[in-house]
Order: structure tokens, then sequence, then C-alpha cells
């Protein structure tokens, strides 16, 4: 498939452009008060995902003009074929954008007759589509290129053709760490189900062997074993509340803050960390001091609801509020947020946060961590289809779909299931790199 840029201007160097996207991210504002009306679900959310996507086009059509025209020879990179022409003949669109415009849901550009995702795939990001250059190419960027060069039996050169150069039969397959978010009890069984649906889509991938392995954890997943461990994994999946922000539990009392005090106090791992190739120091605050600030921040019982990542003001973007911009992945004993995660330069290539409104509480965060690509919710909704989401999602990744292309395949398919005015399929966001293959990892 090819992928092509469009590049916005930054802003105040167009301000038609930001005064736009300033009334997108207004009317985008009011989405929790008719979800509040009507319910998370409901039919006439569709209208408004709408007007705003009239709006993000009209905006963006005025300073880029044919910028949404497929046909154009400006693609920026091609993405291996996978042997299924679905895949292989899409034309995406990589969208360049500031940060403080990057959690806007671009997933809702509407041309006036239909929504652009019904035909292509759609991802954000802070740079273009191309790779960087060599010297800055993280490993799955380097098997990309890699990728370009191989040729299987026959001359054929798509995943089937070529799989065993990429992944050789007796390597190690790619780690799927599963992390399933703290809650109440009754949500837990709802998040391994979730577990239960992405072990499946991966085993249904490419004929002999899938694309990647999954891993649910036994034990508790707390914020010093993910700091420690994430440098072993290659995604990272976490499954939350999709509906409303996650809640500690209270009947832990002193022992949860406990054990979070003492995960942050623990000692770097300096030998994993030199054979790892990841020595070095962490710069900044105190840890301990930190984690405090991030606790009395983050956790003061905010009701549900839904921001566009920045208000929209006549001025232009602004900067969010800083108990919004403290969200963080409530795992067991405690918050661990993008940043801490990415410190030590150890944060995986590919992050799914299903979980409440994660694109614009976490995505451009994880992205600026270090995270390649970035799929979550734009948006709250109940978690059967967010169950479902992710299970096609992994199910288009696990036949070595892109990332930003089974992305657009999870939306329709969810479409297809549960129906046209349904709103999930117009739910997530991709963030980051729409190239990232599970096949790279």
């Amino acid at each position: 498939m090819r992928w092509i840029d469009i590049i916005l201007p930054e802003p105040g160097t167009d301000q038609s452009l930001d005064a736009g996207l300033a009334a997108a991210a207004a009317q985008t504002a009011r989405y929790p008060e008719i979800q509040q009306r009507d319910g998370l679900d409901a039919p006439t959310l569709l209208p408004l995902m709408e007007e705003v996507g009239r709006g993000l086009f009209g905006a963006i059509t005025a300073a880029v003009p044919h910028a949404f025209d497929g046909s154009r020879r400006a693609a920026t990179i091609d993405a291996m074929s996978v042997g299924e022409t679905t895949h292989d003949n899409l034309v995406g669109f990589h969208l360049v954008v500031d940060k403080a415009w990057l959690a806007l849901p671009w997933t809702w550009l509407h041309n006036g007759l239909n929504f652009v995702l019904e035909q292509h795939p759609l991802c954000a990001s802070l740079r273009p589509a191309a790779l960087p250059p060599s010297a800055t190419h993280r490993p799955w960027m380097q098997r990309q290129v890699r990728a370009g060069f191989l040729v299987g039996d026959g001359g054929a050169q798509d995943l089937r053709a070529i799989r065993d150069q990429l992944q050789e039969p007796g390597a190690r397959l790619p780690e799927l760490l599963f992390i399933p978010g703290h809650t109440d009890p009754q949500m837990r069984r709802l998040i391994y189900r979730e577990a239960e649906a992405i072990g499946l889509a991966l085993e249904g991938g490419v004929p002999g062997r899938p694309l990647a392995h999954l891993e649910v954890p036994q034990d508790a997943v707390t914020p010093g074993r993910l700091c420690d461990q994430n440098v072993a994994y290659q995604i990272l999946h976490f499954a939350g509340p999709v509906s409303a922000p996650a809640r500690n539990d209270d009947t832990l009392g002193e022992y949860w803050m406990n054990k979070l005090i003492e995960e942050a106090s623990y000692p770097d791992d300096e030998s994993l960390a030199e054979a790892m190739g990841c020595e070095g120091e962490i710069l900044g605050v105190d840890p301990v001091t930190s984690l405090l600030d991030d606790v009395c921040t983050t956790h003061n019982r905010r009701t549900a609801r839904v921001e566009a990542g920045l208000s929209g003001g006549d001025s232009g973007p602004t900067a969010r509020s800083s108990a919004a911009g403290a969200s963080a992945w409530l795992l067991d004993d405690g918050p661990v947020a993008p940043e801490t995660l990415g410190q030590r330069g150890q944060l995986p290539p590919l992050v799914v946060s299903n979980s409440w409104c994660a694109v614009p509480e976490l995505g451009a965060r994880f992205v600026q961590a270090g995270a390649s690509t970035f799929v979550g919710p734009l948006v709250p909704l109940f978690s059967r289809p967010a169950r479902i989401y992710a299970g096609h999602l992994y199910d288009g990744m696990g036949r070595g779909w892109c990332a930003g292309a089974a992305a657009w395949r999870a939306s329709l398919r969810c479409r297809d299931e549960l129906g046209r005015e349904h709103p999930a399929w117009l739910s997530y966001g991709v963030l980051g790199f729409g190239t990232l293959a599970l096949q790279y990892l």
C-alpha cells in the first residue's frame, strides 16, 4: 500500500487553518454532553462526528489543496505487500501536524459525502511517513528497509514469499505483553476476555506460525516490574476501562501507597541496562517526589469526560490542564506514565492502549516518549465494542498488515458487526508510523 503525506503548516503560519482546527476542537468538546444525555453508543453521536469531520476537511484542504487526492503520486513510502489485494491496493493518508493538534479526532475526517476512513487508512504524526536517516533507525525500521530488498521463490516479494528471511523458523517471535488495567473485579473479568480475543487473532495469521507471541502474565503487573522489563517486549497492550477512567482499589489502604513508593525507589539494574545497551542515568527529578506529585494530581476522582487534547479558543492551540496531563496507566499498586516508561529508551515500538480516551490523554505523550506507533480510543465507549476492535486490529496485524491499515480494517469490521450508526468504528485513532508491522519487530 501507499502512504501519502499531508503536511500541515505550523501553528501561527496559517490563521485560517488555526481557526478551523480550534473550531473542530471546540465542537469535539460537545461530545461528552451528548454521550451523557443519550448514551455511550448513541446514533446521535454520528452527526457530531460528521460536523467535526467536515470542519477538519475544509480547514485542511484550504491549506493544502488536493490533500486527499489518492491518485497523486506523492507517495512517501510503500508498505510491503502481504499478498492480500485489499491491503496491497490501499492508499493511506499520513497527516503531519504540530503536537498541539495531534490528539484531534482525525478519524472523523468527512468530505461532505462520506467519512474518509471508509476508503483510506488515516494516521497522524509529528513527522513524515518516510523513515528517518539510517543513523537514527530503530531495529524495526532497519528490518523494514531490508524487507524491500528480499526476494522469495519465483521472484515474489510478498510476505508469504519472504517470511522465512525476515523471521527464520527457529527465531524467537516478537513478544506482546498484555497489561490488565487495575480496576474493580467485575471489570477485570471483561479485560481478560480481551486477551483471549487477541490470542485467537494472532493464531489465525500467516500460515505456519504467528507473527508475534502473546504473553498474559500470571502475577500482577506493577509499575516497577513494567519499567524494569518493558525492554524485553516489542509490543505493549494495555487493557483498561474504556467507558470511564480507571480507579485505584481503596480497599488496599496504605499498602497501595507503600508499594508505590517502594517500587519507585528500586535501584536501577545496571547489569541489565548494560547488557541491553541501555546504560546511562535517568535524568530528572527524584522518582519518589515525582511519583507522589503524580498521585496527588492524577487520583482526584475525575468524572468521565473526553477532551480533544486542547481548548478551542480563538487564539489557537493552548496548553492542556495539569490534571489532564497527569494521566497514566493505573496498574496494580499504582500509576505509570509514558514519560517514566521512556526514560531509558526502553519503550517498545508499538503501544496499544485500549483504555478510556487513550489518544487525547496519552497518545502524544507515548509518541514523544519513544513509541513509534500508538493506537487507542479517541472517546469513551463500552467494553464489548472495544474488545471487538482489539480482536480485529490484531487479526489484521497477524496477517502482516501494517498498523495503519490494520486499524482501518478493524474499524470497518466493527461497522459491519455493530452497525453503521454505532460510533465504535470511528472511535479509534493511530498516531506515529502507520507503516509499522509485526513482521518488522
